[in-house]
């Protein structure tokens, strides 16, 4: 058995171009939450200053 376990291994696939439509919807849900809690006053939920054109601006 033991012999077996040294066998295995975790593989792991790498697509040569990352899909880039589940990449879009990560980064405009990320934006879109950010927004949200910019106009309700909120603080940023992943912590992130404003950019810097939005830094002196109120909501």
């Amino acid at each position: 058995m033991r012999r077996d376990e040294r066998n295995l291994r975790l593989r792991v696939t790498r697509l040569d171009e990352p899909d880039l439509g589940k990449l879009i919807e990560w980064v405009l849900g990320i934006a879109e939450a950010r927004h949200r809690a910019w106009v309700s006053g909120e603080a940023d939920p992943y912590r992130l200053p404003p950019p810097d054109d939005l830094a002196s601006a109120r909501h």
